[in-house]
């Protein structure tokens, strides 16, 4: 037996298991997330009195036509849904945003209850560093 199967052998044989159930969390937070930062932006945009948006926020999205009559009709269909549905590149630009700002505070609150609940920094056979001396 080489060094190389060995060495996969030992990589493959972890010391814990992961529950499942936090696997399920993360995967209902990659879809949760999502969903309520474009239910925030709608909310955002329908009660926005103080910041004024320029035009090019306000625009319905819309595809400038190819000339290929194939491609020009998916084009109008998707104008079409645009349109009667009211999505505005607003909507997506602050959804993108809210996502960002949620996912970072996920992240921020998930190392703060790591911190405190994980294992301690050390072991039993590690020891504290010292002062520095200057």
């Amino acid at each position: 037996m080489g060094f190389s199967t060995q060495h996969r052998k030992d990589q493959q044989e972890r010391p814990w298991k992961i529950n499942p159930v936090w696997r399920g969390i993360g995967c209902f937070l990659i879809i949760l997330v999502p969903i309520m930062s474009w239910f925030a932006a709608q909310l955002f945009l329908q009660t926005n009195n103080r910041l004024a948006l320029s035009a090019d926020m306000t625009k319905v999205i819309t595809i400038r036509y190819m000339g290929i009559a194939e491609i020009d009709k998916l084009i109008a269909s998707f104008n079409s849904y645009t349109a009667a549905h009211n999505l505005i590149t607003g909507q997506f630009l602050f959804t993108a945003i809210l996502m960002f700002i949620g996912f970072g505070l996920l992240s921020v609150i998930y190392a703060i209850l790591y911190r405190i609940v994980g294992p301690p920094r050390y072991g039993p056979f590690d020891i504290p560093p010292g002062t520095m001396r200057r």
